[in-house]
């Protein structure tokens, strides 16, 4: 009997440490095509010297923290933020910090989160909740069915995720797995690419075009038609997704990839991204 009693007791302890510390999270949403809002920012919630703000989860971005408003570099000054329950005294100057002096921070993410800021732990998104949560633990270290995630460094401070995705017309490859891109599903890296996602599509699908401000300012023109034969992610088939080749932006990775897998690919399933085991899993 005491046996009995000590292995549920593991077995409940084991359960309850497995199930997530969840916060929510916001959809920023809009249009870049002036058709009905889409899904165009992944926020989280975050304190910046005790004001509450919302940041950009962006695992396209290898870095830890980036403002949103920058002039001269930061020097001296530091920002106490909460983020995903981590406190962190991040190098700030009047301009970063302006925001807290304005109605709701400014009126939008204050900045963007990349990679670094995770990287000693695992995070979990649940894209259909609106809900996510951030463990220092390695929580896919044990799990069979987990996917390989790539985490390369090719930029200085953190690195980018990376993951194997498979199409028809390109084969087995590797895309960039971005939450930046949330209301994308798969962005071609090049022409080539583009070309060879589209080759066999249907005449009738015809391709949409739009155009949007980059993060520098820069104009970036995309083309979009829905992708055929669905696209096998993580061990799952996705349909409905749509392919995109976009012309203007500013990335350019080191690696041959496919392209860039956005959120919209995904859509209300979650993802856990296990940084430190280099793995992951995508729900059914």
């Amino acid at each position: 009997m005491r046996i009995f009693l000590f292995l549920l007791t593991l077995i409940c302890l084991h359960t309850h440490a497995a199930e997530p510390d969840w916060q929510p999270f916001q959809w920023g949403s809009g249009s870049l095509t002036d058709g009905p809002p889409e899904r165009l920012a992944l926020l989280l919630p975050v304190s910046v010297n005790g004001i509450a703000c919302t940041v950009q989860l962006d695992t396209g971005a290898n870095g830890e923290w980036n403002w949103r408003r920058r002039d001269a570099a930061a020097k001296g000054e530091r920002a106490q933020v909460n983020v995903a329950g981590r406190r962190r005294a991040i190098p700030a100057n009047a301009a970063n910090l302006a925001p807290l002096k304005e109605a709701n921070c400014g009126g939008g993410p204050i900045a963007m989160v990349g990679n670094a800021l995770f990287e000693n732990g695992t995070l979990t998104l649940d894209l259909g909740q609106a809900r996510y949560a951030y463990t220092e633990q390695p929580l896919l270290a044990g799990v069979h069915d987990a996917q390989p995630l790539l985490y390369l460094s090719w930029a200085e401070g953190g690195g980018h995720t990376v993951v194997e995705i498979r199409h028809a017309g390109t084969g087995l490859g590797y895309a960039l797995l971005d939450t930046g891109a949330a209301r994308f599903g798969l962005v071609a890296s090049d022409d080539r690419m583009w070309q060879a996602l589209i080759a066999g599509a249907k005449p009738s699908a015809g391709t949409s075009t739009f155009s949007f401000p980059g993060p520098g300012g820069e104009t970036v023109s995309c083309g979009e038609r829905p992708l055929e034969d669905g696209l096998e992610v993580a061990g799952k088939t996705l349909r409905n997704v749509s392919a995109s080749y976009c012309q203007g932006h500013s990335f350019q990775a080191p690696m041959r990839l496919i392209g860039t897998l956005g959120m919209a690919a995904l859509g209300n399933r979650t993802l856990v991204l296990d940084y430190l085991s280099r793995r992951w899993t995508l729900s059914d």
